[in-house]
């Protein structure tokens, strides 16, 4: 790492934010310039140290929450970078670059003191400055999944991390339910076989425990039938459409029996939704929608905007959240006719932020 461009990042959930919590450090000499590495989380804020050569993050973090870290030494331009939830927190142009030689990589302490306390998961170190985008993605890109061979069922973004530390928000779950591999947009995709087919993936966490936080959908669909079905589905248990206080199963993406497009959300006894253009059968169109509470529920379809309606807030549910595609378990909530899909499904994502019009058309583009 000396000398070197490098990005160090972490999934961090601090049981306390007093003191100085070492995330990462390498340290050949603490009393000297540049050749002490420390990543810390100093009085609820996120420090990067080469030793005396600092940037401090600007955001002051809460005990008892998970949060994306990234910190980005970029040796070309000489800028130390902070990253918080895929949002740059701090930068500053560095002197001098890290020039450590030796020392142990230690995680969750500096040599024997400056203990963190809490849960770390997905630590990850690359030889590289990452760009803004790359963490972006790696902050809030939930699930994506190609379905293509030779491991169809395996998927990217947060679904591969399935360390018992983070199981109370992400979680390694896929379930398959009478689906088969096919030829796809992308490659392969996945077919339903059967009325009750679908594709089951746990869990995400952003309807299940935070109020109103924003979200994106996107996936290439090819139906052989529009006589009405379940795109994507979400619900709080995982065999069933789900009903509880303020926590009801729905979908967000789906076709209505005469085959037009739907988007909605759950808000209260309400459904706020768009219901876009009539699909055609037996052809590959990429459908996504996206949510903030400052431009509310927005549809697009082939990477363009279809349509939006205003919602400031959606409904909270306490549990994890499932993701199902092609399968509504029957609940025929809102506007959608609670149908299963029937045709292809590919390359799908779901990310924990609202991707711009810009990023859409880039998913849609493939």
């Amino acid at each position: 790492m000396s000398s070197r461009s490098f990005t160090v990042e972490a999934w961090i959930y601090p049981t306390t934010i007093s003191g100085d919590n070492t995330i990462f450090s390498q340290c050949a000499c603490t009393t000297c310039i540049n050749q002490c590495l420390t990543l810390t989380l100093r009085s609820g804020r996120l420090y990067l140290s080469f030793g005396l050569n600092d940037l401090q993050g600007s955001t002051t973090l809460t005990a008892n929450a998970w949060y994306h870290v990234a910190f980005v030494y970029n040796y070309a331009t000489a800028q130390q970078i902070i990253y918080l939830d895929g949002v740059q927190d701090g930068v500053r142009t560095s002197t001098q670059p890290y020039i450590g030689q030796s020392g142990s990589i230690i995680i969750g302490a500096q040599s024997t003191s400056y203990y963190y306390y809490g849960n770390i998961d997905n630590l990850a170190l690359t030889t590289r400055a990452k760009s803004a985008s790359e963490i972006s993605d790696d902050a809030t890109l939930m699930f994506y999944y190609s379905f293509d061979l030779p491991y169809p069922f395996y998927g990217n973004g947060l679904t591969f991390l399935n360390n018992t530390a983070y199981w109370s928000y992400f979680i390694t779950y896929s379930n398959y339910l009478s689906v088969a591999t096919t030829s796809g947009r992308v490659n392969q995709g996945i077919r339903t076989i059967t009325t009750s087919a679908g594709f089951q993936m746990c869990c995400f966490y952003p309807m299940a425990n935070f109020n109103n936080k924003p979200y994106t959908f996107a996936v290439w669909i090819y139906p052989t039938s529009i006589a009405g079905g379940s795109i994507v589905h979400v619900s709080y248990y995982h065999s069933n459409s789900g009903s509880g206080t303020n926590c009801y199963g729905h979908d967000v993406l789906a076709l209505t029996y005469s085959g037009q497009i739907l988007a909605q959300l759950y808000q209260s006894s309400n459904y706020p939704s768009y219901i876009g253009r009539r699909l055609s059968i037996n052809t590959w169109t990429h459908v996504a929608c996206t949510y903030s509470s400052s431009n509310g529920l927005i549809l697009y379809v082939n990477g363009v905007l279809e349509g939006s309606v205003s919602a400031s807030t959606y409904g909270y549910c306490g549990y994890p959240f499932f993701v199902t595609l092609g399968y509504s378990w029957n609940a025929a909530y809102g506007y959608s006719p609670g149908v299963s899909f029937q045709g292809s499904l590919d390359e799908f994502y779901t990310y924990r932020r609202e991707l711009s019009a810009t990023e859409i058309l880039a998913l849609a583009s493939v």
